[in-house]
């Protein structure tokens, strides 16, 4: 993975890629060690998820990403609590060979999953069999329970059989319980193997009695939203400068303002502004990798499909705190937070 190719043809670049695993290294904990950091980029978001899989970033508000994650490593489970600022979208796996929960603390505004809407006291299993894409408009804080081949055996194989549904923590009683033992224990690492045993105990204790009290629902989405996850996918995946929402619309049999509303509804944006911030930041991506000697603002600008540089320039400038000619300047290393791999397929006319 994480190769592509670049075929030149009738004037016209495809550029086809896989997945590919994040450029950045996380650091690692041995088992019964507690981790508390505060990131302020994307970089030390990628960095910090230990085990976690982060990449293809992308920046939906102005100074994002920033957050704190604290980290217990357990024999067999590995617990998570995530606290971080909203308007970013990125690509995530789970820890290897794990079966994930994640309890929603709080969603204050949208988030999104391709698999499902969050909200508030949802309970989402998922594994790392695939690639998901999380979407969040404003403030989210959730935690992330991650049993490995180790866990209980019979746990593992009924959470298996609900991949991609979700449950309710009624009365918020598992995020109470996980964020006493993360605010207890965080603090007192490393712990013994007895303790670490108890605690995993209550946790799993605590997941089976979820299990026996609900059946797993499956995601809802209403006709307007899976056409907009579809199209949201679309532009994610294959992007160029020639791609417009009224023709996408058109495509899917949509009507624009049903389209809208379905955006809004999910992302809390409208497509048009959606396309607008991952042109953005193709175009930031762009200007941040070239040298000036071999490009301009403009011609980058234009072959994301931004004709008027007065209203580019005033976009650019908003979400990314600099002027295009300033990250184009830019001297010294810049983490690639959303290389090649992240655009599947790109079209541009030379």
């Amino acid at each position: 993975m994480g190769e592509y190719i670049s075929i030149l043809k009738a004037k016209i670049v495809y550029t086809l890629t896989m997945h590919s695993k994040k450029n950045i290294k996380t650091i690692k904990l041995n088992k019964g060690d507690s981790l508390k950091k505060e990131f302020i980029n994307y970089e030390e978001m990628a960095k910090y998820a230990v085990d976690w899989t982060l990449f293809c970033s992308y920046q939906l508000k102005p100074k994002f990403p920033k957050g704190i994650y604290k980290i217990l490593q357990l024999p067999s489970m590995q617990i998570v609590y995530t606290d971080m600022a909203g308007g970013i979208m990125f690509n995530y796996v789970t820890p290897e060979e794990c079966i994930t929960l994640s309890v929603m603390k709080n969603i204050s505004q949208k988030a999104c999953i391709d698999q499902m809407k969050l909200e508030t006291d949802m309970v989402v299993v998922t594994d790392d069999t695939k690639v998901y894409n999380l979407i969040c408009s404003d403030h989210v804080e959730f935690f992330d329970i991650s049993l490995n081949r180790n866990a209980d055996p019979e746990l593992r194989k009924k959470l298996s059989n609900v991949v991609d549904r979700y449950f309710i923590d009624h009365d918020q009683k598992i995020i109470t319980l996980i964020q006493g033992l993360i605010d207890t224990w965080a603090q007192n690492s490393p712990l013994d193997l007895g303790t670490s045993i108890e605690i995993e105990k209550q946790i799993t204790q605590a997941i089976i009695e979820l299990l026996k009290e609900q059946t797993a629902q499956i995601p809802y989405f209403t006709k307007s939203e899976k056409i907009a996850l579809k199209i949201k996918q679309k532009l994610f995946k294959h992007m160029d400068g020639k791609m417009r929402i009224n023709n996408l619309a058109q495509e899917y049999r949509i009507s624009t303002k049903s389209l809208q509303n379905a955006f809004q509804s999910l992302f809390a944006l409208t497509p048009n502004k959606f396309m607008r911030l991952l042109k953005l930041n193709l175009v930031h991506q762009d200007l941040a990798y070239t040298n000036a000697s071999e490009t301009t603002v403009q011609a980058i600008a234009q072959k994301w499909g931004f004709g008027h540089m007065g209203r580019f320039s005033k976009y650019y400038t908003e979400l990314f705190g600099q002027y295009p000619s300033s990250t184009l300047k830019m001297d010294g290393p810049k983490m690639n937070a959303m290389q090649a791999h992240c655009v599947e397929r790109q079209e541009e006319m030379l």
